[in-house]
């Protein structure tokens, strides 16, 4: 046993853990994806906005089901839309748990119809995951501050 224990301790001893991301760097890359996702909604691309998320991503919004996956996204993209959302402006207020993979986002959102008057603010927390594409939204929960209109 000890044998064992020995060879696991010499096998990784001397090897490096993985370095984390340089977390000003992460904050702009997630600043990028953000800035993307509003655009989807001011030019009306849904691929824009189907690219800020993971393949298996979901979004969680409040009193609505959970909505997964490229079918699920798109869904909840058209249905925003149909509401009048034509930009949606993020502001990142403390990232948590920074890895190689996963970061968790905590921050304030505001929305705003084609004349730039606001629809409503809002809180989330997103999920993000690190995929050869860059960093994409995993789980992104969110709610208004107020009853939507």
């Amino acid at each position: 046993m000890t044998t064992a224990i020995f060879g696991v301790v010499s096998a990784n001893y001397g090897r490096a853990a993985p370095a984390v991301p340089d977390i000003d760097s992460v904050k702009a890359a997630l600043a990028s994806v953000n800035k993307m996702y509003g655009e989807a909604y001011r030019k009306g691309d849904s691929s824009l906005f189907l690219d800020c998320y993971t393949p298996d991503g979901s979004v969680m919004a409040a009193n609505a089901p959970i909505l997964g996956g490229r079918k699920g996204l798109l869904l909840f993209y058209k249905a925003a839309y149909r509401t009048g959302i034509r930009n949606v402006l993020f502001t990142t207020v403390e990232l948590y748990g920074l890895t190689n993979e996963y970061v968790t986002e905590q921050g304030v959102y505001e929305m705003f119809d084609a004349n730039d008057r606001s629809l409503g603010k809002g809180k989330y927390l997103v999920l993000w995951k690190k995929t050869a594409a860059g960093w994409k939204m995993h789980r992104d929960m969110f709610n208004g501050d107020a009853p939507g209109k």
